[in-house]
């Protein structure tokens, strides 16, 4: 990770949970993302903090700093979601996840899911003709949305990075996206 260091000053971003995301892929998460030099959001359905899964039970609570409903894609460089199966079926059941992350979809921006994550864009239809990690539970639900499941730890297609935050790779991969992302080349398309 020394070689990301500051390499993604001037970069807004986000990381969305809803109540029970796993916290310590978010802290792994967010400390990566705030040693590259990135402005780091915390966006969340949930207004003022947001409160983690940790271990058996419920953990910290967070400042949520942008409220899901009032966020757009542009306001970002990227998104990245934690794991944590309770607040990705929360996000799934909130319709504004869904506009959000068209958003960056649409514009190919630079996004990344650990673990249980990629459900949240299965469900809304933004997998298709895709190629991703899924754990086993949610493996039928991905399949059936139109992407392809990957037996690895790690994947990358296009600017889509999915698999785990245990490993460094994965951070690795989520910033050289953002720093090959160019808006301007996407638009012109």
């Amino acid at each position: 990770m020394s070689d990301l260091e500051n390499a993604l000053s001037g970069k807004k971003i986000a990381i969305l949970v809803a109540n029970g995301f796993e916290e310590s892929h978010m802290t792994s998460l967010h400390k990566s993302l705030v040693l590259t030099g990135a402005e780091i959001k915390i966006v969340s359905p949930e207004k003022g903090v947001v409160n983690s899964w940790h271990g058996n039970g419920w953990g910290h609570f967070f400042p949520a700093n942008a409220h899901l409903a009032t966020s757009m894609s542009h306001h970002f460089d990227a998104v990245v979601i934690p794991g944590g199966s309770r607040h990705v079926n929360r996000l799934i059941s909130d319709p504004q996840t869904a506009r959000f992350m068209r958003g960056f979809m649409e514009d190919n921006k630079p996004v990344a899911l650990d673990d249980e994550a990629p459900k949240i864009l299965a469900e809304a239809n933004l997998l298709n003709n895709r190629t991703v990690i899924a754990n086993d539970d949610d493996k039928d639900v991905v399949e059936g949305s139109g992407a392809t499941v990957l037996d690895s730890d790690l994947h990358v297609d296009d600017m889509l990075v999915t698999g785990t935050v245990e490993s460094d790779a994965f951070m690795e991969k989520f910033a050289g996206c953002i720093l090959n992302y160019e808006p301007e080349a996407w638009e012109a398309a």
